[in-house]
């Protein structure tokens, strides 16, 4: 009798919900990646229609649409690796301003990495679409001119001088569209986490009662 009165009565903690520290914010996770599919989804469709292939200049909106529901799977693996990195270096919880505000921007950052990358594909593409082009027109230019104006052998001058023209445009256009993705994508990550009321982890955690 004496030794069951000492034991310890059984406290709540085995009974109790025990926190999941790896759970991924899946909410959080799509509204970001949807953010920065759609906002830099706009720079592409607005390239493309700038400078890009003619043919690919068509429906802009529709485009836009496809395109960025194309890319956002990979936006939001993008977010997942900047909030995997975000609590491995900054704890897991993600709720103080600094780690919020860093996290933010680390986000953005790996955004922009994946915008800057379609950008560049896309300007790869248009230029390889727009080369038969100028072959075609400066074929058609060659055949109704004079032998005199045919480029000379060893000199960047008409068809080469237009194919370094072009490349130099769609490299210039995917520059400047990489500088809006990166600003573009801060503003919205900035107001993606502002619609989540300053947090990027999954919701309050509920703790185990302390025993007694």
């Amino acid at each position: 009798m004496t030794l069951s009165s000492t034991l310890p009565a059984p406290t709540a903690v085995d009974a109790g919900p025990r926190p999941r520290r790896g759970r991924i914010p899946w909410p959080t996770v799509l509204l970001l990646a949807a953010l920065l599919a759609f906002a830099d989804g706009f720079w592409l469709t607005t390239t493309q229609g700038a400078v890009g292939a003619i043919e690919r200049a068509q429906s802009p909106f529709a485009a836009w649409l496809r395109d960025s529901a194309l890319s956002l799977p990979l936006f939001a693996l993008a977010v997942l690796a900047a909030l995997a990195v975000a609590r491995r270096r900054l704890r897991p919880e993600l709720r103080r301003p600094r780690r919020v505000v860093a996290t933010a921007l680390l986000v953005a950052a790996a955004g922009s990495l994946v915008g800057t990358a379609e950008l560049v594909a896309s300007a790869a593409y248009d230029y390889a679409l727009q080369v038969p082009q100028l072959e075609a027109m400066h074929a058609a230019h060659i055949t109704a001119s004079s032998p005199a104006e045919v480029d000379r052998p060893g000199q960047c001058t008409g068809l080469c001088d237009q194919e370094r023209l072009t490349l130099a445009a769609d490299e210039r256009a995917a520059r400047y569209a990489a500088a809006g993705v990166l600003v573009t994508n801060v503003v919205v990550v900035g107001w993606g986490v502002a619609l989540l009321g300053g947090r990027l982890d999954d919701g309050p955690r509920r703790r185990s009662p302390r025993p007694a």
